[in-house]
């Protein structure tokens, strides 16, 4: 905005300009005189004021996309002083409409109010069809336990902006927006190359909501939020009035595909994103926000969730603060829902709880829930949380194993019976392996080998004083390494079935096969071809007594050959049938 006052621009127009003029520089802050001259402006002049009032912000340089307009219609707005330049100085006299590419509207319009369409009728709050600030801490949890890759431009991979779209039964369009609000909440945030989500994180204050909005729907929504206010709008009039006076509110030209399927089309996404982020208070149906206006910063009672004893939460958006549902979220994963979302605990999320520092999970639970913790949910949490505990590693102690598996610290002297491990010391600890199964003998299975065989096979139990265990295939992040370890209790090199198990669990390339002949060579004959400079490459892979495989694209090389040299190459039919039958014709 330039500095100089509008009296002082006024001033500086040339006499003859200033002559014509309907508005005198003593009354262009005058905002009574103002609105009288808009009355008295032509139909297509007052379309353009009003198309201008709208796009851009009263004292703002106006959109360069709208200075033909200006040039064609704008003549009556620079004579009523609605319109003026932004020159950066004034040296001498100035024509204000060699102005047309850098001017503003007059400051004092910012006391006239918008020709806006209120709402006739009561306004009745509605709340949103899934509100975007719930769907961001649902979110914000899946990438807590799951962190997306990030490409080097902090964009997400495709395959990753799929799977977050499934956490919503599929919906992409709620994702994408349940992301940018995350992020823009501080719910979610990367690193060098992931997204890390922080459902329970004290979420930032949503004052400008237009860095959520896609380039094509941020002017509609600098366009939206510049008429909010106190007053309820009429939705439908409004973009009816817009459609019918002002076209080129988004585009100059209009969308070529019509204003209902073009323009009115993204002012509808528009106030459906601002409703769903709590930017405004609006009403709306099956076709849309029919009335909107500025929140009223009423908060929404906390009234708590409902607790089933089938493990599964019901609550509604709202219903809890942000950070509190966060935590739910990670304590009982979302199902499904929008406007009344579905959770169920689980073990993972009971586990999460613990691993995020939590230890009151039943206290939070029973503060936020109106129907209590039934007996049978707390039961299941508790010994969800003793088999989700962590593991305390206490160094320089002995421990004594019972019958049944549990373990006690040692305070005097071993029994007389007792199985000692020094692990001070290189241990005796081995595995065997026959049939297929993998038995370590007692008296050989301290903790370490034990471990090493659970990471590649199963247990299945103990038979004849030894544990069982069942190879499995497993992914492993470091194949050679297990190898190694397996080799160590084994005692030399594993059985060659169970190193081809271990190794095809993390992926292998598999084994190529390629038609091939058998070529049986006299044996007057087969010293000689070997020596000729272009045979031999090709006879070098013996397969028994003069007998030769070689591949099928170098059988025509060496037919050839053979021929130059005077010697036949005979075929003898493929063989086919069963292995057994081979045998037989074989021998």
């Amino acid at each position: 905005m330039s500095a100089l006052g509008t009296r002082t621009l006024l001033g500086a127009y040339e006499a003859s300009f200033r002559a014509r003029m309907l508005v005198s520089p003593e009354q262009s802050e005058d905002p009574v005189v103002l609105a009288a001259a808009i009355d008295r402006l032509p139909r297509a002049a007052r379309a353009l004021l009003e198309l201008l009032r709208v796009v851009g912000p009263v004292g703002e340089p106006l959109p360069e996309r709208l200075r033909a307009l200006i040039d064609r219609d704008g003549g009556p707005l620079w004579a009523s002083a609605l319109l003026l330049p932004r020159p950066g100085q004034l040296a001498a006299e100035i024509h204000p409409q060699h102005y047309a590419a850098a001017c503003r509207l007059n400051p004092t319009l910012a006391l006239l109010p918008l020709p806006v369409p209120s709402w006739a009728g009561t306004f009745v709050p509605s709340l949103p069809p899934a509100d975007a600030r719930w769907d961001a801490a649902v979110l914000a949890a899946h990438l807590e336990a799951n962190p997306c890759q990030l490409n080097q431009d902090g964009t997400l991979r495709r395959d990753h902006e799929r799977r977050l779209a499934g956490v919503f039964g599929g919906d992409a369009e709620r994702a994408g927006l349940a992301l940018r609000v995350a992020r823009l909440l501080g719910l979610a945030r990367g690193t060098r190359d992931r997204l890390l989500g922080m459902p329970e994180a004290n979420a930032r204050a949503l004052h400008d909501p237009r860095p959520i909005f896609e380039r094509n729907e941020l002017r509609a929504a600098d366009i939206v939020l510049r008429v909010l206010g106190p007053t309820p709008v009429d939705a439908r009039a409004w973009l009816q009035q817009l459609g019918a006076h002002t076209p080129e509110v988004l585009h100059t030209p209009p969308d070529p595909a019509g204003w209902e399927l073009g323009e009115r089309a993204v002012f509808r996404r528009v106030l459906d994103t601002l409703h769903r982020i709590g930017a405004i208070d609006a009403m709306q149906d099956a076709s849309g926000v029919t009335a909107f206006r500025a929140p009223t910063g009423v908060a929404v009672p906390t009234a708590g969730f409902l607790l089933m004893p089938d493990l599964e939460l019901l609550v509604h958006a709202g219903e809890l603060s942000l950070q509190s549902y966060g935590r739910l979220c990670r304590l009982a994963p979302y199902v499904d829902g929008a406007g009344l979302h579905r959770h169920k605990l689980t073990r993972e999320g009971a586990a999460a709880e613990l691993g995020a520092g939590h230890t009151d999970t039943l206290d939070f639970l029973a503060a936020n829930s109106r129907t209590g913790v039934p007996p049978s949910v707390a039961d299941t949490l508790r010994e969800w949380q003793r088999a989700a505990s962590r593991i305390t590693v206490l160094v320089g102690v002995d421990v004594i194993e019972a019958e049944d598996g549990t373990l006690r610290l040692r305070t005097g002297p071993p029994p007389l019976d007792a199985r000692v491990f020094d692990y001070a010391h290189p241990l005796r600890a081995r595995f065997c392996m026959e049939g297929g199964r993998i038995t370590v003998p007692e008296g050989w299975d301290a903790l370490t080998v034990r471990a090493t065989v659970s990471r590649v096979a199963r247990l299945v139990g103990r038979e004849h004083g030894a544990w069982v265990y069942v190879p499995e295939r497993r992914a492993h992040p470091d194949v050679d390494a297990i190898i190694t370890r397996l080799n160590e209790a084994y005692g030399g090199l594993i059985p060659g079935e169970f190193e081809i198990m271990v190794r095809a669990g993390s992926g292998v390339a598999p084994v190529e096969a390629e038609r091939a002949w058998l070529l049986r060579i006299p044996d007057s004959l087969a010293a000689a071809l070997r020596r000729d400079p272009a045979l031999a490459p090709f006879l070098r892979r013996a397969a028994g007594v003069n007998e030769v495989v070689v591949r099928g694209t170098e059988l025509e090389l060496i037919r050839g050959r053979l021929a130059q040299l005077g010697v036949g190459l005979s075929e003898r039919p493929e063989n086919t049938g069963t292995p057994e039958r081979l045998a037989d014709r074989n021998s």
